[in-house]
């Protein structure tokens, strides 16, 4: 076999790869709907401000299997997540207040309840919980201070290796907010 021939060869193989990847289904790809690489928070490279930076970690308890019968295989979750941010040499940590399990009616707020792909929803709770009780919290003398998501980076989310059925997920990554006080 000459030169050109085994190179139709390699070509071939490469052209039969890429088909298999792309027919692949999404499921495949990762237990979420967010696919490697995707940006689903809204991020602002060109951010300018006080930078704060830090980790974002979201933990999903399935509190129901059927609930969002969009597609198969959806779950409506409890949403929980916790921030570590850094301002300059000070560090920080941020959570929703949970509801205790002793009073009655609970105390605090209860965890968003959300479809597991719902994204925009997601993002939304994050969001709100930033602009409401981070940032007066990092910057209490400023009178309406604004933000933005500079950076999303080192993004991890729960893999195949779940138990079935699976009751639980979750997804960490560093995250770099823009403010201006």
């Amino acid at each position: 076999m000459g030169t050109r021939e085994r190179a139709v060869a390699v070509l071939a193989v490469l052209v039969l790869a890429g088909v298999i990847v792309a027919s692949t289904p999404r499921a495949l790809w990762a237990d979420s709907a967010i696919l490697p690489g995707a940006n689903i928070f809204g991020v602002n490279p060109n951010a300018n401000g006080t930078k704060v930076a830090g980790t974002l970690a979201i933990y999903y308890q399935v509190v129901n299997p059927t609930a969002c019968n969009l597609q198969p295989g959806l779950h409506q979750v409890d949403m929980f997540f916790l921030m570590r941010l850094k301002l300059g040499t000070n560090t920080f940590a941020f959570a929703p207040e949970a509801p205790t399990t002793t009073a009655f009616p609970p105390v605090g707020s209860p965890p968003p309840q959300l479809c597991y792909e719902d994204t925009t929803s997601q993002r939304n709770a994050i969001d709100n919980f930033i602009t409401t009780v981070v940032i007066p919290l990092l910057f209490p003398n400023s009178a309406s201070p604004t933000w933005d998501l500079k950076s999303v980076s080192t993004f991890t989310q729960d893999g195949e290796l779940q138990p079935t059925p699976v009751t639980a997920r979750w997804a960490i990554m560093d995250i770099t907010i823009a403010v201006n006080p």
